[in-house]
């Protein structure tokens, strides 16, 4: 086999996967077959499997590599833990724990083959959750789900029986249901039965820019353990657990007044008295903030946060825990708030057919002033008030209501305005064509969030390579870049800003003339849909803005010709401006207006998004056309 049909150009093939969990005997073994088609396809000799180290355990690893003459090297090296980053749009980064080890000497046209067993504690039980569709073409795949046969205990005294599955599988796939006879000699742990798929032929999952998480997408199943079968007495039930808990915690608050009466004064409007709690909980000690060593090493001093008494008294917590005082300490100064519970949509989105709470991450906080509700967040370090890590909003969960009990609501979604990027460049043309002069950078609202977070795990001399590397990558290569000025770090409110010097290639010599892009920062800007057809939906991981000034005084020899068309490009959910004009002193100047206003768009709609986004990239790449004067010659 040298290509796939199904997948031309594929670097790898599955042949055969299989994954057995057993939950009576708490393990789960995989065994993956793949075949290397091409160059590309090497770097599947470099497995790396995901996993708690707090809750699993990697064993009986082995592997072996088999050439096309048939010939067999085994893998005779040890695992090792690493951490891995892997890199989505927008330049954001996802960590994550992995066992990783290399199979020796792959070839285009070998074979590799691995398996290994993932144990957890007696105690513990996991239903899985089946990944059903990779990024590789997969022949054949087996799913195999032993569940555990007895009653177990579970959250809330609650006893679980059984398992149920929410599937999102291609029309013809179809999990089995398989019942094993034994005899009465049996243990607690001996299974009655067994779940599984066979799936042959399975299309890859197409991972495409600017798409939606694809955990979110994928084909897979979603294992449970029953306590109801019903899907709203199940999240009735939910909610009326997790609100008793949450209220328990809120009215644990011994402290909380007092708190309160020395950050607010009884003038103070809701809004101000809002403002006031929330910069005081933003500089209470954000252990999720934290790296997991010290966030482990803390917690083995720590007693665990009955309610809001012992966040004020450890003046700190983790993010639910900072959320929940916010709640508690706006009740306490009059102000109506409540929680909810949602998940974080970098990785999935809330589905209630799946009876799981799993699926739900974190806690946000609903206030209301003026008879209208803000959605705030102080528990996600660095972010202002009236924001929320972009992760947790536009989402459904499940909130708490005015009254008694919860329902299934969804989170606000801040507008492109809370998410922006200005930028400001005043530069000299030199005689040879370079841009020579400053820059000045203001990040907003989330924008300043994820550079201030990022910062934060990181010194002064990171902090300062963080921005000049960002600089970097919006100019032409061969720039020189410095940071002459950076502050606001440490602060929860207002912009995050940045001043440097620049020297930069900008000039593009034609004759005895000169092209000079019109818009700066769009030099190395990619087209942002480039393929001609789309599989995916095109969601974007939250509205955003960029407004952009850039003046160009040009050398004496020269003189400007022509600069570029104003542009006006205008949709339901997008608005791109720009003005070019002449300065007086040989200089021109141009504003740049990019305003996404829309965050999801089903593939029906591609080509009037990526028509869009083609007009912005052709506006961008507009030059202004300089000459010789007429006392000069260029060099």
């Amino acid at each position: 086999m040298t290509s796939v049909p199904e997948q031309p150009g594929a670097a790898a093939i599955v042949l055969l996967r299989e994954e057995v969990t057993n939950d009576p005997q708490n393990n789960r073994t995989v065994y993956m077959r793949i075949k290397v088609l091409t160059e590309p396809g090497r770097k599947y000799a470099d497995v790396e499997i995901p996993y708690s180290r707090r809750n699993f355990t990697i064993s009986d690893v082995s592997g072996r590599t088999i050439h096309r003459d048939g010939s067999i090297v085994p893998f005779t090296g040890k695992p090792f833990d690493k951490v891995i980053v892997r890199r989505r749009d927008r330049g954001k980064e996802q960590r994550y724990q992995v066992k990783s080890f290399t199979l020796p000497d792959v070839q285009v046209g070998s074979i590799v083959e691995y398996k290994y067993r993932l144990g957890y504690s007696d105690h513990s039980f996991y239903a899985p959750d089946w990944e059903v569709q990779t990024e590789l073409f997969q022949k054949k795949a087996t799913f195999k789900f032993i569940p555990y046969p007895g009653l177990l205990q579970l959250a809330h005294d609650r006893v679980g029986n059984g398992v149920a599955w929410t599937s999102y599988l291609p029309n013809g796939s179809q999990l089995r249901e398989h019942e094993i006879l034994h005899s009465s000699m049996t243990t607690r742990r001996t299974p009655n039965g067994y779940i599984d798929l066979e799936v042959t032929n399975m299309s890859p999952l197409v991972l495409e820019p600017y798409m939606p998480p694809p955990d979110a997408i994928r084909y897979r199943v979603n294992f449970y353990y029953l306590v109801g079968t019903k899907q709203e007495q199940f999240w009735k039930d939910e909610g009326k657990f997790w609100n008793k808990d949450v209220d328990g915690f809120l009215n644990h608050r011994n402290g909380v007044n007092d708190a309160v009466s020395q950050t607010v004064s009884s003038a103070d409007t809701p809004e101000q008295k809002a403002r006031k709690i929330y910069a005081y909980v933003t500089k209470l000690d954000n252990w999720s903030y934290q790296p997991k060593a010290e966030q482990e090493e803390r917690a083995l001093g720590i007693k665990a946060d009955r309610g809001a008494e012992d966040v004020l008294r450890q003046h700190g917590g983790f993010h639910d825990d900072l959320n929940r005082l916010y709640a508690a300490m706006l009740r306490a100064a009059g102000v109506p708030a409540w929680m909810m519970w949602v998940p974080a949509r970098d990785r999935e989105f809330f589905q209630p057919e799946f009876l799981s709470t799993q699926q739900l991450a974190a806690e946000i906080v609903i206030a209301r002033m003026n008879d209208k509700e803000v959605f705030l967040d102080p528990g996600t370090k660095f972010c202002p008030y009236g924001l929320m890590d972009w992760r947790y909003s536009g989402v459904k969960g499940i909130r708490q209501q005015e009254g008694k009990g919860t329902e299934i609501a969804q989170s606000g979604l801040p507008s492109y305005q809370q998410s922006m990027i200005q930028r400001l460049a005043r530069v000299k043309m030199t005689s040879d064509g370079r841009a020579e002069g400053t820059v000045k950078i203001g990040y907003y609202g989330q924008e300043a969030m994820e550079r201030r977070r990022d910062g934060g795990k990181t010194d002064a001399e990171g902090r300062k390579k963080l921005l000049e590397d960002e600089m970097k990558s919006w100019l032409p290569g061969d720039s020189d870049v410095k940071l002459t000025n950076a502050g606001n770090w440490d602060v929860t409110e207002g912009p995050l800003a940045a001043e440097f010097t620049i020297s930069s290639p900008l000039a593009v010599g034609a004759g005895k003339r000169w092209m000079v892009p019109a818009h700066l920062f769009q030099v190395n800007e990619k087209p942002r849909f480039s393929a001609t057809n789309r599989m995916n939906a095109i969601y974007f991981d939250y509205l955003s803005r960029e407004i952009d000034e850039v003046h160009i005084t040009m050398p004496a020899e020269l003189e400007v010709e022509s600069v570029p068309p104003n542009d006006d490009v205008r949709t339901e959910y997008a608005i791109y401006r720009t003005t070019q004009k002449q300065e007086p002193g040989n200089s021109i100047v141009t504003v740049r207006d990019l305003a996404i206003g829309g965050l999801a768009f089903s593939p029906q709609v591609y080509k009037d998004v990526k028509g869009f986004f083609d007009k912005v990239k052709a506006g961008d790449e507009q030059p202004v056309v300089a000459k010789a004067a007429a006392h000069a010659e260029l060099k």
